[in-house]
């Protein structure tokens, strides 16, 4: 500081001082201007950007509006609106199976375990406690790191948002309005604050719960709970619990039944989550995490059966798809579920038996995976069961696996009958004047003649399902379809007239389009439908009426309410006769006699309706690629198919017989139905008679009529009647007595006497070997008769003398004589 003294004004003056007071000051002043400058600035930006902040609020707000606006027009009183299944129910009221649009279950939140929610809230919504419906700091976090990646890796949507997306189909709805993704992200923030206003936390919880899909068609926890681990949600481990809500983001991708490392993965992860929430410890992660993925699916039993399509239908022809949407029905069917449960366990071991064994070379169930986009070529089968007097079904099996195989063969698949056609054939010809007892001949056929499986070689006769055929020469008409003798039956075919044979089995049922009068139909060439098999079987249990043209499952649908929406008309039209009851009489007495004696021998020891009074007939093709059985008793009809869908050229294996393959299930199914739908017995209408033949011949029967057969029991051939019952219709049973059995034989061309049966006889009488009468028989000397003394067919002898064993009837009878001619005498 420098200090000098003035001689002008004689005073001192401090000029360094001065100068560094003023510099202090001076910068003091400039400071405040600075500070005031941005202390004005910063204000203004301030303000500025509250300005803005207000205006951008205000411009979102009227922006966002019709969003806002859209999100108000929601009823909050049908978030929970969710599908009910319709309950199935069987002719006595049992749950058969329920029909789903989304396989749900619900359940109240109580009944939600603590680690699941845990999970839930880990894996999926951490401040969903505390949130209002949007998570603000997670939709921040999900676009900073969306940015900075240059993807969308994380979403903000909270549960709520979640639900709000799920219960009104926003996703949807935004396409058909043409809304992009925000457009519909506001729509649903907006809903889900109106549902956490209205709504409690837990409500929310048990709302997304019972509604969200968790994949393999599972919606709601209870279904995925049993879908994948066969238990109830409260039973679930906590391993378990992240399993399925790890399936939320990708259910298809993750579902541990199509992807278990996918799954263990995505469960992984939401157990870090839940350690790192603190609802498990660091050494419960370690011991979690060591687990594998282990599934026990248990589903809930849903319409994706042959037999649930079919009732399905039914409800959509009386009620339209809305109804079948809504769900809640109780649907009354026809259904005996004893028998459709028989109908599907029995077809299952017949195949997987055939599939077992050595000589069966086809592709095996056990070896088909969907996945592979590969045709399903493994044998296959139907069963199908009607009470024939309502068109009511009472078991419906359309095919082996309807979740690998949806076709339905009952109601789209056709095949050839082979030997199960037979008893059309013999109902043609019986209609037409011939008999049971008419013979037909039993002799090696050329296969020239019928053209099956080549031209070459003698017609196999496969029919009589043995492996060593023989051939009987000429043998009755009865025999011949009891015994399923193809040879024999091709025969009675040409001699009924084959075009009368297709119009017979097309009255019947079994349509006559694209069938040829050729003889190959005699052996069951041509395909049909299992319907139209089993509605023409139906005919001989129903006196000559086919069963009903249509069919029906559903009697009576109830709604949630308990009202009756629709009741079926309880007015069957019966189906007009087809043939007379006479001739469906007497095929049924062949039918019986097949399950008794004949190429069906030993069907009647697997029933437990003892008697049965109904009839049946197996049927094999000429290839083995298919083997029916048709039966019947006076109150239901059944068929069973096992074959393959499509033809490979190559047998089922060698010798696959109806009675190994189809008739097991038949008899399971009947055993199951006989308690509900036992069998009455088919009587014989009035316009029948019966007449006792002999069985060799098939000539009317007379005390002679033996034969020789061998004790089952001694092992020992003794002589036994020939003699037995027929059937004939009125003003046929006439006809001469047998020419095989005089007296004098015991068997046809033998040399010795039956002795214990004929040693009372005084002479040797001998057997004419013509007519003894030329021209007119006016006292019908060809034509006697005897009046059987046992109901067996047996006789009891009381003579002696042959001629006097043969009572003449009529002998009161005007006798019709020819009238002279008229005299003339010439005049020569």
């Amino acid at each position: 500081m420098d200090v000098g003294l003035s001689r002008a004004t004689g005073t001192f003056s401090l000029s360094g001082t001065g100068m560094a007071i003023r510099d202090n000051s001076q910068r003091k002043t400039t400071r405040k201007r600075r500070f005031y400058k941005k202390k004005r600035f910063w204000f203004g930006l301030l303000l500025t950007g509250l300005l803005v902040a207000a205006l951008g609020c205000v411009v979102f707000w009227e922006g966002t509006r019709k969003y806002r606006e859209h999100a108000e027009t929601y009823d909050l009183e049908r978030i929970n609106d969710l599908e009910i299944p319709s309950l199935i129910l069987d002719r006595n009221e049992k749950e058969i199976g329920r029909i789903f649009v989304q396989n749900r279950s619900i359940i109240p939140y109580g009944k939600m375990p603590p680690r699941l929610i845990n999970a839930l809230i880990a894996g999926e919504d951490s401040r969903f406690w505390t949130h209002d419906g949007v998570d603000y700091i997670g939709i921040g976090r999900a676009a900073f790191f969306n940015k900075w990646t240059g993807r969308e890796s994380q979403g903000a949507s909270t549960v709520t948002q979640q639900l709000a997306r799920n219960a009104y189909d926003l996703k949807n709805e935004a396409l058909r309005k043409n809304q992009d993704k925000y457009e519909r992200k506001l729509v649903e923030a907006y809903l889900a604050r109106r549902i956490e206003k209205r709504y409690k936390k837990t409500e929310i919880l048990e709302f997304y719960l019972n509604r969200i899909y968790l994949g393999s068609g599972f919606h709601g926890i209870r279904s995925a709970s049993l879908g994948y681990f066969g238990k109830e949600p409260e039973d679930l481990s906590t391993e378990e619990c992240a399993s399925i809500v790890g399936l939320i983001k990708n259910p298809t991708g993750l579902s541990p039944l199509n992807s278990l490392a996918g799954n263990k993965k995505t469960r992984d992860h939401v157990l870090d989550r839940m350690q790192e929430e603190g609802f498990i410890t660091t050494a419960e992660l370690a011991r979690y995490r060591a687990m594998p993925v282990t599934i026990n699916p248990k589903p809930l039993q849903r319409g994706t059966s042959h037999l649930y399509e079919r009732i399905a239908d039914e409800i959509r022809d009386v009620l339209g798809d809305d109804a079948l949407a809504a769900g809640g029905y109780r649907i009354h069917t026809t259904i005996l579920a004893e028998a459709q449960n028989a109908a599907q366990d029995a077809l299952i071991k017949s195949l997987n038996a055939a599939e077992a064994r050595k000589d069966y070379a086809n592709p095996k169930y056990a070896d088909y995976r969907k996945s592979s986009g590969k045709a399903a070529e493994y044998l296959q089968g139907a069963v199908l069961m009607v009470d024939h007097r309502t068109g009511g079904v009472l078991a419906h099996v359309g095919g082996r696996d309807y979740a690998q195989v949806p076709f339905d063969f009952i109601e789209m698949g056709r095949r050839p009958l082979g030997t199960a056609y037979f008893p059309f054939i013999y109902a043609a010809g019986l209609s037409n004047g011939l008999t049971p007892a008419t013979t037909v001949a039993d002799e090696p056929m050329d296969n020239r003649s019928v053209m099956v499986g080549g031209r070459e070689g003698i017609l196999g006769e496969w029919g009589m399902e043995v492996a060593s055929p023989t051939y009987e020469g000429q043998i009755p008409v009865r025999r011949a379809l009891e015994q399923s003798k193809i040879a024999a039956t091709v025969r009675f075919g040409q001699q009924t007239g084959l075009q009368r044979v297709i119009d017979g089995a097309a009255a019947m049922g079994l349509p006559a389009k694209g069938v040829e009068p050729l003889p190959r139909l005699c052996v069951g060439w041509d395909s049909f439908s299992m319907k139209e098999a089993v509605r023409a079987i139906a005919t001989f249990g129903r006196g000559g009426s086919p069963g009903p043209a249509s069919l029906h499952y559903v009697e009576s649908v109830d709604s949630l309410k308990g009202e009756t929406v629709y009741r079926r008309s309880a007015v069957t039209k019966e189906s007009a006769p087809a043939i007379d009851a006479a001739t469906a009489f007497q095929v049924h007495s062949m039918l019986a006699g097949s399950l008794l004696r004949g190429s069906s021998q030993g069907a009647l020891n697997g029933l437990i309706e003892r008697p049965f009074l109904g009839g049946g007939k197996g049927g094999s093709t000429a290839d083995f690629q298919d083997t029916w059985f048709l039966g019947y008793n006076n109150r239901i009809s059944c068929g069973v198919w096992t074959g393959f869908l499509q033809s490979n050229g190559r047998p089922i294996y060698e010798g696959a017989f109806s009675r190994d393959l189809s008739l097991p299930v038949w008899q399971a199914v009947m055993n199951a139905a006989a308690p509900s739908f036992g069998g009455d017995e088919i009587k014989p209408p009035a316009t029948v008679v019966e007449v006792p033949v002999c069985r060799v011949s098939g000539q009317r029967a007379t005390e002679f009529c033996y034969e020789m057969a061998e004790d089952p029991a001694t092992k020992q051939v003794r002589s036994r009647s020939a003699a037995t019952m027929e059937y004939f219709r009125r003003g046929t049973e006439n006809m001469p007595f047998c020419t095989l059995h005089s007296g004098a034989d015991g068997l046809p061309g033998s040399n010795h006497l039956a002795v214990n049966n004929v040693q009372s006889m005084d002479v040797i009488p001998i057997r004419p070997k013509a007519p003894s009468l030329l021209g007119d028989d006016p006292y019908h000397a060809e034509q006697p008769d005897t009046t059987p003394i046992s109901g067996d067919g047996g006789f009891v002898r009381r003579r002696t003398n042959v001629l006097d064993s043969l009572d003449l009837k009529g002998t009161e009878e005007q006798l019709k004589m020819r009238r002279p001619e008229k005299l003339q005498i010439n005049g020569d």
